[in-house]
């Protein structure tokens, strides 16, 4: 939006369009404005870390309500506030004339409206700076002249609607005699921004009131629904730069909730689970199950209940002429490398680095290609009410990781020496297509339509997106050195990445396909889980031995926790906010956040 248009709505009387000015030049010193009108007094909160001078606040104020030419104002009235801070320092009114314009709330350079230094510049009675009928009427009715200013405030503040706090009597009066509410929802459709304002509203309630960390959950919900709103205001939409102002600002509170109310809690050590174990991995089932894939050290597979009961280890021997494969005479074994499981929970999908037994003897390597014709492995599926393994489906060279389609068609699986991916067909648990990427394919995201599969390649710069419709591949190019690991948002806007290649973790834009931000978590991160919310990232970093706790709003590290050494898989149990690390040196800790 235009200045001039800006302008056209404060001369107006829109309090939110003064404001905007207002903060075009404030900003610049940290003080910032907010505006509201009631019974045609204009009410401007000045917010700032330091102190402000009485007299040249009121001056900026004054010339810049002249200059709009808002005669029929009846009067300002000015408060003073610290951030963090309830009441006011001091409060004010403002006496005015109508004049000329341009942008009328100029900060002239031999203005300071701040105290300079530390020094403490007493305060006039703010009792002296107003007319003596203003006194008189203060002082008959301070009662009243508190309680409203603190209604209007104590709503404008949570992000309260302006225009409803103007509302006319006649309308108000209407609604009590007919009974009939105004249609909120249309409402909110031909004004996004009052709609924003309103979730802002809520969440500032939300925090205010905050005893838990679900209390601030929600408000961390309410705040990421008004952003969304606001970020979808248009640049054409007749309060745009309002919507830019309000964005600017509710990011701001998310960014506190999350870094000092969120971030910094949580992830308490609750749970260390030993035995005959050598986790590559640790997944939940979604449904109170966490399946930890022991690889060929113990061959085997530990499933665990949220109590930490250990139910059962599932051998991961096999006879695979019994599931169809007349080929393998005997018995094999396998070496559990990754897990999924089927949206409702009742099947699990393992796969297996590599089979041992009758019929195999290329053995695995990490340094391989298709043309050394590694043996093919195998995915178990799993049954999770009776914990047995029911299938065996053939897939390609050292698969390594699986992940399920949300409608649960497909079991995907990335098989790094044959350079490829495997589709299962979950309902046949025939492999119904291989489609080839290039150099180690790895880590897999669904998003939650099944419509698009990202897949990290590890050999390489690149992300995979795959159309899980005809198959064919797009690519996301240049997202970082040696993308590993893979997570997803819940909205599927943002794609997470380890990169093996940089120690990084990469933020990237899906729309878009771009980087948006980088973060060193520690040394060599590895796998991630995501929070239910999408507000946080959970990263082991193999060779720190440490768990990064990381804001995906601002891409930061909140939180880092010792575990035991190399940590190299983790999920996430939403229901309990629990994290579950998996060490390689043959632990697993639970952790809670």
């Amino acid at each position: 939006m235009t200045q001039s248009n800006l302008l056209q709505l404060a001369q107006s009387g829109d309090a939110d369009a003064i404001a905007a000015l207002m903060n075009a030049s404030l900003q610049a010193i940290g003080v910032s404005a907010r505006a509201v009108l009631r019974n045609g007094d204009l009410h401007v909160l000045l917010e700032s870390e330091r102190m402000l001078a009485p007299s040249p606040s009121i001056e900026f104020i004054r010339r810049g309500i002249t200059r709009l030419g808002l005669a029929w104002i009846s009067s300002t009235v000015v408060y003073s506030r610290l951030v963090g801070q309830s009441s006011p320092v001091w409060v004010q009114q403002v006496q005015f004339n109508a004049a000329a314009l341009s942008n009328p709330f100029v900060l002239d350079p031999g203005i300071r409206l701040q105290v300079a230094g530390g020094e403490e510049a007493p305060l006039p009675p703010w009792w002296t700076q107003v007319s003596p009928l203003t006194l008189a009427l203060l002082l008959s009715v301070p009662l009243v002249f508190l309680l409203s200013s603190s209604i209007i405030w104590s709503r404008y503040l949570s992000g309260g609607n302006p225009t409803e706090l103007a509302s006319s009597p006649q309308t108000s009066s209407a609604s009590a005699k007919t009974g009939v509410k105004p249609d909120k929802a249309a409402a909110a459709k031909a004004d996004p921004v009052s709609n924003a304002m309103s979730f802002g509203k809520q969440a500032y309630l939300l925090g205010k009131t905050a005893s838990s960390e679900q209390d601030w959950r929600k408000a961390v919900e309410h705040w990421r629904q008004a952003i969304a709103l606001l970020q979808a205001i248009p640049d054409s939409h007749p309060k745009a730069a309002i919507a830019q102002q309000k964005l600017a600002e509710y990011q701001g509170h998310l960014d506190y909730v999350l870094r000092d109310r969120l971030g910094a809690s949580g992830m308490e050590l609750v749970k260390t689970i030993t035995g005959s174990i050598s986790p590559k991995s640790i997944v939940h089932s979604g449904k109170g199950l966490f399946f930890a894939q022991n690889m060929m050290y113990s061959h085997s597979i530990t499933v665990y209940d949220r109590q930490y009961n250990l139910l059962k280890t599932i051998s991961d021997e096999v006879k695979l002429s019994d599931y169809g494969y007349s080929q393998y005479s005997g018995t094999q074994h396998g070496a559990p490398v990754e897990a999924d499981f089927s949206p409702d929970g009742q099947t699990a999908w393992v796969s297996n680095y590599q089979m041992y037994g009758a019929g195999f003897s290329n053995s695995a390597d990490d340094d391989c290609s298709p043309e050394q014709n590694h043996d093919p492995s195998f995915l178990y599926r799993i049954n999770t009410q009776t914990l047995t393994i029911e299938r065996a489906v053939q897939v390609g060279a050292v698969p390594k990781y699986v992940a399920t389609t949300p409608n649960d068609r497909y079991a995907l699986v990335s098989n790094w020496c044959s350079w490829d991916v495997s589709v299962i067909d979950t309902q046949t648990n025939q492999e119904v297509r291989r489609i080839q990427l290039g150099p180690y394919p790895r880590g897999i995201a669904v998003d939650k339509k099944s419509e698009t599969a990202y897949v990290a390649v590890m050999g390489s710069y690149d992300i995979a997106a795959i159309n899980l419709n005809n198959f064919s591949v797009d690519w996301l190019r240049d997202m970082g050195h040696s993308p590993r690991h893979l997570n997803l948002d819940p909205a599927g806007k943002y794609l997470y990445a380890t990169l093996n290649g940089e120690g990084q973790v990469a933020k990237i834009d899906v729309a878009s396909k771009t980087v948006v931000s980088k973060i060193a978590t520690g040394n060599a991160p590895r796998s991630m889980a995501i929070s239910a919310d999408g507000q946080f990232l959970y990263i082991v970093n193999y060779d720190s031995d440490t768990v990064s706790k990381v804001s995906t709003s601002t891409m930061q590290v909140v939180k880092t926790v010792s575990v035991n050494s190399a940590p190299i898989g983790i999920t996430y149990d939403a229901e309990t906010n629990q994290v579950w690390v998996a060490c390689y040196s043959g632990s697993i800790q639970v952790f809670q956040d």
